[in-house]
Formats: structure tokens, C-alpha cells, sequence
């Protein structure tokens, strides 16, 4: 029996190892290059209907988003802190019953679920409480205008680049090491005891890692994208017009008339 569950732990390590290995490599892979503009080039350049609607488009993007960013966030902080607490329990229980490989496993649970709820709470929010900052600015003046442009570009940035490192394999690659030194740890110190909690300390980690990251928000990594389209783009699409716009051409494969209102 022990040399089955001997077998059967080194084949988990050995398909934990490939994982880590996959992962690692898309990680370190070089990323596309990106065609978009630079967001910040050329506000001193903007009219002032251009730099309103520009912090208009960023408040929205950053409003339509907060929900579902804010929900992500405090729920994994309430889950992390409810294994932990679970888990927690487990390892006393196993200490108190002098059971050292049950209480390594369910303690390095324990501290892991605690750590992911510590970085829950700790990491930047700007798509949390962007929207709201850019909508307390002041905007009364042009250039009180353009700053305020200036802040909400940088926000939604920032937004962009916390929501990327959530979304992006970084996380399921340290939850893959993590469950592949710990399990092989425990199934090199005591073999053949508690193969079930080997094979969670090689799974969940990665596994929960992999919900979050399928779960996390990325509106503001769309949005992010998409004004840098406009940013600086040379055609101002304008919310409202005065008057309707004609537009008429004629050649020799025949002739073209709109109306854009």
C-alpha cells in the first residue's frame, strides 16, 4: 500500500512539475507589441470639449466597472479568510493529536489562504474608487480641467495595470510552485501518511489560484485600451452636434451622399 501512494505522489509531482513548467514558460514568453498611443502625449494639445469628454469616457469606464471589480475583491478576501480559519482549526486539531504531517499540511494551507487574504486587502484598488476621486476633482477651469484629464488618465492606468497583474498568469504559477514545493516536501518527509492532503497541497493551491484569475475583473484593462485609442486620435467624435453633417463624393464608379446627425 505505501509503495502505491509512493507512486501515485510521484506522478502527481511529475504532472504539477509539466504544469509549473507550461505556465512558467507563457509567463516569460515576449508580449505582443502594442499599436496603441501614449494616453498622456498630448492633453496640453486638446480642446476643452475634448478634454471633457475624455474625463467623461474615463469616469464612465471606471463607474461601470467598480461593482463588479469591488465584489471580486472582498469576496476572495472572505474566502481566503474562511479556509484559513477552517484549516487553521484542522492543524490544531492534528498538533493536538501529535500528527506532524497532517499539521505541516493543513498549516501550510493555512498560512497560504491567510497570505492570499492579506494581499487581497493590501493591493491597490484605483477601480474601486477611481471613478468616484475623478468625479471630486476640481473642474471649474480649463486647466483645473486638463489636470483633472492628467489624474484620470493615470488612474485608469494604474486600474490597468492591477487588474493585468490579477488576470495574469503570475498567480497560478506561484500557486503551482507553492503546491509543488510543499506537497513534495510532505511526501518526502512522511511517506505514504495522509496521501489525500499530499494531493490538496499539489492541487488546491493552483486550483484556487486559477478561479481567481478565470474570476478577476478586467473591464478596466478594456477600457484602459480603448482610450488609448482615442486619446489622441485626430477625429474628435463629439456626444452632440449643432447641425447635421453632409457628406457627399461623386467619381467614376459612381456617387456617395450621408447624413450624419
Amino acid at each position: 500500500m505505501a509503495e502505491h501512494h509512493q507512486k501515485r505522489n510521484s506522478a502527481i509531482q511529475r504532472v504539477a512539475l509539466v504544469l509549473t513548467c507550461a505556465i512558467a514558460f507563457a509567463l516569460l514568453a515576449p508580449p505582443r507589441a502594442a499599436n496603441a498611443q501614449d494616453a498622456f502625449s498630448c492633453i496640453e494639445e486638446l480642446t476643452d470639449d475634448e478634454v471633457q469628454y475624455r474625463i467623461r469616457f474615463i469616469e464612465g469606464k471606471l463607474q461601470d466597472g467598480k461593482k463588479h471589480a469591488a465584489r471580486w475583491r472582498y469576496s476572495w478576501m472572505g474566502v481566503y479568510l474562511a479556509l484559513g480559519g477552517v484549516t487553521t482549526y484542522l492543524a490544531i486539531d492534528a498538533n493536538n493529536d501529535n500528527n506532524d504531517a497532517d499539521y505541516f499540511g493543513w498549516g501550510v494551507l493555512s498560512l497560504s489562504f491567510y497570505a492570499g487574504a492579506l494581499l487581497s486587502a493590501a493591493s491597490p484598488a484605483p477601480d474601486v474608487w477611481g471613478a468616484k476621486r475623478i468625479r471630486r476633482m476640481d473642474g471649474s477651469t480649463d486647466v483645473a480641467r486638463q489636470a483633472k484629464l492628467m489624474s484620470a488618465t493615470e488612474t485608469l492606468k494604474k486600474a490597468n495595470g492591477v487588474q493585468g497583474f490579477a488576470a495574469g498568469p503570475l498567480g497560478i504559477v506561484g500557486g503551482l510552485t507553492f503546491g509543488v514545493v510543499v506537497g513534495s516536501i510532505k511526501a518526502t518527509q512522511w511517506k505514504g501518511q495522509s496521501p489525500g492532503l499530499t494531493a490538496a497541497l499539489y492541487i488546491v493551491p493552483p486550483f484556487i489560484a486559477g478561479i481567481q484569475n478565470a474570476t478577476a475583473p478586467r473591464e478596466a484593462m478594456s477600457a484602459y485600451e480603448s482610450y488609448r485609442g482615442i486619446a489622441c486620435s485626430s477625429h474628435y467624435y463629439q456626444q452632440e452636434q449643432d447641425a447635421l453633417d453632409f457628406d457627399f463624393s461623386a467619381g467614376p464608379g459612381g456617387a456617395r451622399f450621408g447624413i450624419a446627425f
